[in-house]
């Protein structure tokens, strides 16, 4: 009948947004800004496509998120899997880790605020006195637009310090053919292989990523 039907589409609906949403509350965020910033301050917008910073970015996450999944299946899944815990339970015990992630990533990049703030909106007659004590104590509602807003923050920040080194190479080019007269030139042209060619060299993928797994695990915003 039409109640099924509506139904069904709407368990359609939200099933098809679950992975957009796990992708929001994990570590994806902020890896995939700051490669995509990192290509474009290489000023190759098209190069690496989007596929693969995509790709990249979605097996670094599994790095970072790994222990949380396997915290999340050993106390979740395998005791709902067994019928030691209902499903509303079992709900609850994997949305802890994950809030728990959630409020050290906000923590270590100081954006308390941020789950103060959102706080004050959507419980305006609570005094300051009521906030919670811990950051995985407030409500998924709250938390997960915080550490959201927190983590376009950081990787906005990060994505600045990787577009001075080239900015540097860009202004020196510019200066140089300007002071040999060589006005009808491009510098896009002399600096994007000078970029590519240095970042190559350094290791610059490398760098990156092992610069985005640390602001994980030791909450530095920096790459």
């Amino acid at each position: 009948d039409s109640r099924q039907t509506i139904r069904t589409v709407a368990i359609f609906a939200v099933a098809s947004l679950i992975p957009a949403a796990l992708l929001m509350v994990t570590a994806f965020v902020r890896i995939n800004i700051v490669l995509i910033l990192l290509r474009q301050a290489l000023g190759s917008p098209q190069v690496p496509g989007n596929q693969v910073l995509s790709a990249l970015a979605i097996m670094l996450t599994a790095i970072v998120m790994e222990p949380i999944g396997e915290q999340l299946y050993r106390e979740a899944v395998v005791p709902l899997a067994s019928r030691k815990i209902g499903f509303e339970e079992a709900i609850s015990t994997g949305l802890r880790p994950i809030k728990t992630f959630m409020a050290m990533q906000i923590i270590r990049t100081n954006h308390e605020n941020y789950l103060q703030e959102l706080y004050k909106e959507a419980e305006p007659l609570r005094s300051e006195s009521a906030y919670p004590e811990n950051g995985e104590d407030y409500p998924l509602r709250i938390l997960a637009p915080a550490f959201l807003l927190s983590e376009l923050t950081t990787a906005l920040m990060m994505g600045f310090f990787l577009y001075l080194p080239f900015l540097v190479i860009d202004l020196v080019v510019s200066a140089v053919l300007a002071a040999m007269g060589l006005f009808m030139l491009p510098p896009t042209m002399i600096a994007m292989p000078l970029k590519l060619i240095l970042f190559v060299l350094a290791d610059g993928w490398l760098l990156v990523s092992k610069s985005l797994l640390a602001s994980f695990a030791s909450g530095g915003p920096s790459p």
